[in-house]
């Protein structure tokens, strides 16, 4: 089967950033003189440019045209970058997902009612309140996640550093292993969606782009859980890797 002209034109633009024709931050022709070049229709070309938009090739600059956007796909490997000896040792999650890169998280903390789904997997009546450790992440200046860990208030209480910007090394786990709170295992659940307006606008994501939302659950060697991470993930920016025995 031949393959329809407008992918065509995306894999040739794909091709001249690989040749690093186009590098990024240069701006594409227009619209109608990238039909004139490929000899399509400018319908065509459009719907190249919207797959390369949600691919995170190229992005619009409102009243201003299309930009070359190449970024280097984050593999974020489980259950890898979730193991006891990473952040026992003092390591960061991320560092798993992204050493090497330059990073950024901004952070705030606070206490808000817990969530229906939040408090439910708590074990805390609806709308308790529970410490919010909202982050925003950010690799090689590109806004690429952001995410919400719930807390219940009395493992707060058992180590304090949990509700710092920055709980020190290894962060919140290790601080909950020194009290006895560790976790011993790990659920998460994803779900690829559209992103709602907000999300579009906090993680700037170029029209068309979906998201991953990643719910994961840390439960106790007991089977308490300890926190609830909401995670919102530009899909154009990561690939997710998971390892498992058969």
């Amino acid at each position: 089967m031949a393959t329809p002209a407008y992918r065509q034109i995306a894999d040739a633009i794909r091709n001249d950033i690989a040749a690093r024709r186009l590098v990024e931050g240069d701006r594409l022709p227009t619209v109608r003189t990238l039909a004139e070049a490929y000899g399509a229709p400018m319908g065509t070309v459009a719907r190249a440019l919207d797959m390369l938009r949600a691919e995170g090739v190229i992005v619009s600059r409102h009243g201003r045209g299309l930009y070359v956007r190449s970024f280097s796909r984050i593999t974020r490997s489980s259950p890898d970058r979730l193991a006891r000896h990473q952040w026992a040792a003092g390591k960061a999650i991320q560092d798993a997902d992204t050493a090497g890169r330059a990073r950024t998280v901004h952070v705030v903390v606070a206490e808000v009612p817990a969530p229906e789904a939040v408090a439910d997997a708590l074990g805390l009546r609806s709308g308790a309140k529970v410490l919010s450790r909202a982050r925003k992440f950010a690799v090689d200046e590109r806004l690429v996640q952001q995410a919400t860990s719930y807390i219940p208030l009395d493992v707060v209480a058992a180590a304090p550093a949990v509700a710092y910007t920055d709980p020190g090394p290894g962060g919140m786990y290790a601080r909950m292993a020194e009290v006895g709170l560790a976790p011993a295992r790990f659920t998460e659940a994803l779900v690829c969606r559209m992103p709602t307006p907000t999300e579009m606008s906090e993680l700037d994501l170029p029209g068309g782009t979906p998201v991953v939302t990643i719910t994961r659950r840390a439960y106790t060697e007991d089977g308490r859980c300890v926190e609830v991470n909401a995670m919102v993930l530009d899909a154009s920016a990561y690939a997710l890797e998971y390892r498992f025995a058969a």
